[in-house]
């Protein structure tokens, strides 16, 4: 199976908090490792990984930075909450921020790649769980009530990274993802 690759903002400073989510959570759920936290900035899909070097230069040669502070807001459940495949926070500060950078480099980024351009709007989130491969009705439904009890993540500050290139972790890693 060829892996996906994408550009994004890894996310610092997220481990506690995440710790102490997943503590409330119900089962059914698998939690992100926190060095796999990350905003997606451009989807590359099949990229071919002989254009690492040429893309990681193209990025350093962008005028893009990390971003000092945002806050996550409510935990959804995407695509749909009925056949939900993550669990995202959406971002409440320093949302705007995100979305015009998005906005502005997500094309040139995929052009530069060769990759296809993304025709779905910006919508900047921070996926930290995905359901067991067989999750139960059960534990779905479980998951879902939890999600509307649980208070906005508004108080909670972390820091986005430079953004970097990602792709699949190697089978015996710890971690979903592998930063280049």
């Amino acid at each position: 199976m060829t892996p996906n690759w994408f550009v994004a903002w890894p996310v610092t400073g997220a481990a506690e908090w995440l710790a102490a989510i997943e503590a409330q959570a119900p089962g059914g759920l698998r939690f992100l490792d926190p060095g796999d936290l990350h905003v997606t900035l451009a989807f590359l899909h099949r990229f071919e990984s002989g254009q690492i070097k040429k893309m990681t230069s193209f990025l350093k040669g962008l005028p893009l930075g990390g971003i000092d502070a945002i806050t996550p807001d409510r935990l959804t459940a995407l695509p749909q909450s009925r056949r939900f495949s993550a669990l995202a926070f959406d971002i409440a500060g320093g949302r705007l921020a995100l979305e015009a950078q998005i906005a502005k480099w997500r094309d040139r980024i995929c052009r530069e790649a060769g990759a296809r351009i993304e025709s779905r709007p910006v919508a900047p989130h921070l996926t930290v769980a995905r359901p067991q491969r067989r999750i139960g009705e059960s534990d779905r439904h479980a998951v879902l009530e939890w999600l509307e009890q649980l208070p906005s993540q508004t108080i909670t500050i972390l820091r986005l990274d430079r953004p970097r290139i990602y792709t699949w972790a190697l089978e015996d890693s710890a971690t979903r993802y592998r930063i280049l």
